[in-house]
């Protein structure tokens, strides 16, 4: 009974072992059976190598791999930009967390060009391909249906929902090969393309004319009379430059160019096809870990044996670009829509509604607001400007941003420090907050156009300190209008930093209030949230010490005894009487 027990105990720690090392697995998502092969390589020359763990399950869709990683039932797949975007809406809820890296070791990058591609000798332009024939690398695609049809759709007679665009773009083309498409709803989406019985017009390398390849085998074939694919494709595809110089790009000015000028002639510059895992516990860290080791092992020109970054004779792009060098970690607060950036995201979503929806999206300016009490003062300037200002709003400066990256909002205003943080993602100043001048005797208080006049960072203390000064502030409590803004931290924390070469601000100051800082540092230990004792040391005005106001009231109610404002803010607090509140800057 002993022996019994001890090998029921042996077997019972074996699973759990067993167990353990399935779940560090990372399990990657095939969307055919040759890509399924390859996994099943990739996984055994991991194991020879004694990497991380890998396992292979098959779909026979990209959209069936995002819902398999939706449901746990897989960890991660690579996707085109198009993908990207279908996986990161609800209910999937899925982020990129790695990207493709194409070009050269010296110059290497995280786009491509989508293009379109015609034989040399024609005359017709890209307004002129209406009643013409086009290949396309697959439904929902970037280069091959995103950027194309949305280049196109001024000219495609579409009206928007219900009808779906796939009808449009039937009535526009006389035959396209579109692998993906309804073939029973829209066969004249899959009249050009090759495939035979099931697998014509399917979404997979099953049909000869799927993918960029396929694509540009459906134009050289002469089957096809315009190619959209991506600007590699015809160097991975032609060796020849003689070969190559019988094709051409079709440019949006309506000219032609030689297909090495693609940087000058493409309808788009989109972001690398990227891997794609869970929101939430979606095993990032293991997955890079796998990525980085499987490229460091078989990367480019790196083991004979197995190539990540290559497929079998006759197959192209299996798991990963063939034309990919490697990897690039995305960083954790990147979801799809900042991956794939305004314009392209602004792109796909034009291209499910309808014109009127369109229309009526660019007549609006939406402002984007943080926090609650931002949001109830726009709500009052959208009622007052008849709907050509509508709102969003995000509980941080960061948040809002983003939404403007995205394209869900279109402008916010912005403190310095984070208009240097704005312009690093992207976006640009486009107005100036003109204030009353300080100086000017002026009685009228209309706005007038003024030169921007900007404002003094100061620190205020309160005049019974006496000893207090910028040198003998260290040990004290600190009062600041946020983590990142100008006069509260940038330029405060920045001389001290030229003082004493330190950035541990929690322990140069004995408590303070910076929102935005860490709610269990002494950066927040100051901080006293909304009424309710909730919301501490948010970056937003649900804490009653954010702001410029904000900090000299927790100057004022005696939290602090430093608080790091500009200069008017004392004047607009005191109704010009600083003499009398006791304070000096």
């Amino acid at each position: 009974m002993k022996l019994v027990f001890l090998v029921l105990l042996f077997l019972g720690a074996l699973g759990l072992c067993l167990a353990g090392r399935r779940r560090r697995s990372v399990q990657w998502c095939t969307v055919s059976q040759p890509e399924a092969t390859k996994c099943f390589q990739w996984q055994r020359n991991m194991r020879r190598v004694r990497g991380p763990p890998v396992s292979c399950i098959k779909r026979d869709s990209p959209i069936q791999c995002i819902q398999a990683i939706a449901e746990n039932r897989a960890d991660a797949v690579t996707l085109d930009g198009g993908f990207i975007y279908e996986a990161g809406l609800a209910p999937y809820k899925l982020r990129p967390v790695a990207a493709e890296v194409y070009g050269t070791e010296r110059q290497p990058r995280t786009h491509y060009y989508a293009v379109a591609v015609v034989k040399k000798g024609g005359s017709f332009q890209l307004n002129e391909l209406q009643g013409l024939k086009s290949c396309h690398t697959g439904l929902r695609r970037t280069a091959g249906w995103n950027v194309p049809i949305g280049t196109l759709r001024p000219f495609l007679n579409w009206t928007g929902p219900p009808e779906p665009i796939e009808a449009a773009v039937a009535r526009f083309f006389s035959a396209s090969c579109v692998p993906g498409a309804d073939k029973g709803q829209f066969p004249n989406l899959c009249r050009l393309c090759a495939g035979t019985g099931e697998n014509k017009c399917a979404f997979s390398s099953q049909e000869p004319y799927f993918s960029y390849s396929g694509a540009f085998k459906c134009l050289r074939d002469g089957a096809g009379d315009v190619a959209f694919i991506r600007e590699s494709t015809v160097f991975e595809d032609l060796s020849d430059e003689a070969e190559r110089d019988e094709y051409e790009l079709l440019c949006p000015d309506n000219t032609r160019k030689p297909v090495d000028k693609f940087k000058d002639c493409h309808l788009a510059r989109v972001p690398s096809h990227a891997v794609v895992a869970r929101s939430v516990n979606g095993k990032e860290d293991a997955i890079w870990n796998l990525l980085r080791q499987a490229q460091e092992k078989f990367g480019k020109d790196k083991s004979p044996k197995f190539q990540l970054f290559g497929s079998p004779s006759g197959q192209k792009d299996l798991l990963f670009k063939d034309s990919a060098i490697g990897f690039s970690r995305v960083p954790p607060r990147i979801d799809s829509g900042l991956y794939l950036g305004s314009g392209y995201f602004t792109a796909i979503q034009n291209l499910r509604k309808s014109e009127e929806e369109v229309a009526a999206r660019r007549a609006r300016v939406v402002w984007c607001a943080v926090g609650e009490q931002e949001l109830r003062k726009c709500n009052q300037w959208s009622g007052l400007s008849e709907g050509s200002v509508t709102c969003s709003s995000a509980s941080t400066t960061e948040d809002c941003i983003a939404l403007v990256l995205k394209g869900e909002a279109d402008a916010m205003s912005l403190d310095g420090g984070y208009v240097y943080t704005a312009g690093k993602c992207g976006l640009v100043p486009v107005l100036a907050e003109n204030y009353k001048s300080q100086q000017s005797s002026d009685p009228d208080p209309n706005c007038v156009d003024r030169p921007v006049e900007g404002y003094l960072a100061v620190a205020v203390v309160r005049r019974s300190d006496t000893s207090l000064t910028w040198n003998s502030v260290k040990g004290k409590k600190s009062c600041h209008t946020a983590v990142d803004r100008t006069a509260g931290w940038n330029i405060p924390m920045g001389l001290l930093f030229n003082q004493t070469g330190s950035c541990k601000f929690d322990e140069y100051f004995s408590q303070s209030c910076a929102p935005g800082s860490d709610p269990r540092s002494n950066l927040c230990a100051l901080c006293i949230g909304d009424e309710q004792g909730e919301n501490k040391c948010v970056p937003n005005s649900n804490e009653r010490y954010y702001g410029y106001t904000g900090a000299f009231r927790c100057l004022a109610e005696n939290a602090g005894d430093v608080a790091f404002v500009k200069d008017v803010t004392v004047l607009q607090n005191t109704d010009g009487n600083n003499m009398r509140h006791g304070l000096r800057i």
